[in-house]
């Protein structure tokens, strides 16, 4: 049973707030304002009840596994994974999360020949919209957690029995290495939601679902999307040559290898170096230390050998280090993250700063 009339719910804010306007920090209150106890559940998973879904390509391959060992240690009911070619989903169905007799991934073929955003608009949620209470909504490399015991996810999504969606926001960590982990993370400039199934209607994009009442912001409870941006320094390599995206941070995909040759850094490596300068002050939770440890690096590397030769990604690596060392000095001059969004960061951010 939903909670109580809308009328009694403003007379019960405008009692609290004795007609103030309050303000979170977050631009979150009131729309989290809740008289709701936390319940706590010691025999409910952190997901329960919550499915995930997901996109999957074949740039995904090395981090796969421990992206699904995540969800699974969390609890979640299942994973569906969008794919828009045929042996991407092949290979899904040959791995043995795939191959249970209630398989815990279940890949669904999308439309291929359009960008991923728009085949994941086309995705017919109806096909799992019984599946779970829950549906949320993340890429391979973002990893729900929490920074605060709360119990289930589902214990606070409960504080608020009127809302149909609700958003996670974003602690973004660049990961050059493993043990930058213990550097920290910060705020993203967005996050990433999580919908009672039963009321989503469609995808509106990456980050939102379609639904009709507010959306209720869970960042103060301590609920996080953790985002490695770039889950090592060959995973931005991929994804600068293997992305299907049409975008400003993949606007020099098909001329990437002959702007390096030339010394030019690609777009998304700088936007990588600006993330990586971006001072960490939030912890990242201690398990995601294990997500990092379960990354297949000789998966990595034989996927990038498709695109670059050992020499070449020596040369990317030694373009980046000089173009992150020379942003640093200039940094001051850029808009502060997360005020701006990463796609028009991508416009802003030179292709090279003239002589050391």
């Amino acid at each position: 049973m939903r909670s109580r009339s809308p009328d009694k719910k403003q007379a019960s804010l405008e009692a609290a707030t004795h007609g103030h306007d309050f303000d979170d920090g977050f631009g979150s209150f009131p729309s989290n304002y809740s008289l709701c106890a936390l319940r706590s559940d010691c025999t409910a998973s952190f997901l329960d009840d919550v499915q995930v879904l997901t996109r999957f390509c074949v740039a995904e391959q090395p981090y796969w596994h421990a992206f699904v060992s995540h969800y699974q240690r969390l609890g979640a009911k299942r994973i569906h994974a969008c794919v828009q070619d045929v042996s991407e989903a092949r290979w899904l169905a040959s791995q043995e999360s795939c191959q249970s007799e209630i398989p815990f991934v279940v890949p669904h073929l999308v439309e291929s020949g359009v960008p991923p955003d728009v085949a994941l608009r086309g995705f017919d949620l109806s096909i799992i919209r019984d599946d779970a209470g829950f549906t949320l909504l993340v890429d391979c490399d973002e990893f729900v957690d929490c920074l605060r015991p709360v119990g289930s996810l589902r214990s606070v999504l409960d504080l608020y029995p009127d809302a149909d969606q609700w958003y996670l926001p974003w602690v973004v960590r660049p990961l050059l290495a493993a043990h930058h982990l213990g550097l920290g993370g910060y705020w993203g400039h967005v996050g990433k939601p999580i919908v009672r199934s039963s009321a989503m209607a469609t995808i509106t994009n990456d980050h939102r679902f379609a639904v009709r009442s507010p959306s209720i912001p869970l960042g103060t409870q301590g609920l996080v999307v953790i985002h490695l941006w770039g889950r090592s320094f060959r995973d931005v390599l991929i994804k600068v040559f293997c992305n299907r995206f049409e975008d400003a941070k993949s606007a020099d995909r098909d001329c990437a290898l002959s702007l390096m040759s030339q010394g030019v850094l690609p777009i998304r490596l700088r936007i990588f170096a600006y993330l990586e300068l971006q001072a960490g002050y939030l912890p990242i939770p201690e398990q995601i230390g294990d997500v990092v440890k379960g990354f297949d690096h000789s998966a990595e590397e034989f996927l990038l050998r498709d695109y670059l030769a050992p020499e070449q990604e020596a040369q990317a690596h030694a373009l980046y280090l000089r173009y992150k060392n020379q942003l640093a000095q200039h940094l001051g001059g850029f808009p502060a993250y997360p005020a701006i969004p990463l796609i028009q960061l991508a416009e802003l951010l030179p292709a090279a700063f003239g002589i050391d």
